[in-house]
């Protein structure tokens, strides 16, 4: 069989595809699924570094949003038989990547998928599905009548996180950086409070969060990444370059109001004194945002099935909706990956 590796040392981005992977065998509550359909996403590599410091790997997985077919069943699996279609995550320190034709897992990082559901919605919709909710329920407690402020809401992260605060009965904010985002966030239905287009001006941000919030700030606020520097210089050094304008700490706090949360992706995230202070000053918080918390733990296994469960029932009812901006083949996606953090509108789904 074969599946797509991201090669280490991480930060060279260099993607191959295996063609001699050996077919894997289940252990005790575990299967193997066929795989159909698997979102692309690009590796996090900050958190592969992080996760696999003592013990590095030649190589690591690409790929863990799934949908497929099961085809072998470990001891004690009693949620999933053989020929059941399902959709799950794939976990970060797997060895069989979702960019492949068979994967292994626990019967409990998956769910039956509905029959009305395509392969490729439900793989495109998962993994989004997953972060939002962990985003919005788990840390940010959004409920009806609060104001969230999501950067980027094009993105496929951002459109499902808005897609769920207005079904929550939120009322949200969102950023463009292009003119495309502009135009596809004005199609969402239903639709945001306001769109700010920070194109040419990011510094816009909280004149016009206060603008329409009255002067009092929002209640949430989930990032997509936050610049921390000012001087070129640090930022040179520091900082990745990125080809869409992204936003500073400061205008994010600054946008929080009494007792705000803000989520953030930045993994290093970096607060100064001043930070703390405007933080401490609104009775504010931070959370860190990392989705794959669920399948590193098997301490929640019943909180992370009913996320997996609601999302796919939101997914089959058209009340979250997914836009996939292309399908490709596996040997396709070996030669996407290295530019798909460009692609800012729609999943890339492989199918095999």
């Amino acid at each position: 069989m074969k599946g797509i590796y991201i090669l280490s040392p991480l930060n060279q981005q260099k993607f191959i595809l295996d063609q001699e992977i050996e077919k894997p065998t289940p252990d005790k509550y575990e299967i193997v699924v066929h795989i159909k359909s698997c979102a692309l996403v690009c590796p996090n590599c900050k958190a592969l570094n992080e996760l696999y410091k003592k013990n590095p790997r030649e190589k690591y997985i690409v790929g863990h949003d799934i949908a497929g077919v099961v085809v072998d069943l470990g001891e004690g699996v009693s949620n999933v038989h053989v020929g059941d279609s399902v959709v799950g995550i794939i976990p970060v320190d797997s060895y069989y990547p979702g960019c492949g034709e068979f994967c292994c897992l626990s019967e409990y990082d998956v769910v039956k998928k509905p029959e009305r559901l395509s392969f490729e919605d439900a793989a495109a919709g998962i993994g989004d599905c997953v972060k939002a909710y962990t985003a919005l329920f788990y840390q940010a407690r959004v409920c009806s009548g609060d104001t969230v402020l999501v950067i980027d809401g094009a993105t496929p992260f951002g459109h499902v996180v808005i897609q769920l605060a207005t079904q929550w009965g939120a009322k949200v904010i969102t950023t463009a950086s292009s003119q495309d985002e502009q135009m596809f966030l004005e199609k969402v239905n239903p639709p945001v409070a306001q769109i700010i287009d920070i194109e040419k001006r990011s510094n816009i941000l909280v004149s016009s969060v206060m603008e329409e919030t009255g002067g009092v700030g929002v209640d949430v606020v989930i990032d997509n990444g936050v610049r921390m520097f000012t001087q070129d210089e640090d930022k040179r050094e520091i900082e990745v370059k990125r080809k869409y304008p992204v936003l500073h700490k400061h205008d994010v706090i600054s946008c929080l109001g009494m007792s705000g949360k803000w989520i953030t992706s930045q993994s290093d995230l970096q607060l100064d004194p001043p930070d703390s202070q405007q933080l401490f000053l609104r009775g504010a918080s931070v959370n860190f945002l990392f989705e794959n918390v669920w399948t590193l733990s098997y301490a929640q296994h019943g909180r992370y099935q009913h996320i997996l469960h609601d999302a796919i029932n939101k997914l089959e009812r058209g009340i979250v909706k997914t836009k996939i901006a292309k399908t490709v083949s596996l040997e396709e996606a070996v030669n996407i990956l290295p530019e798909l953090q460009n692609t800012r509108i729609g999943k890339t789904v492989v199918n095999m």
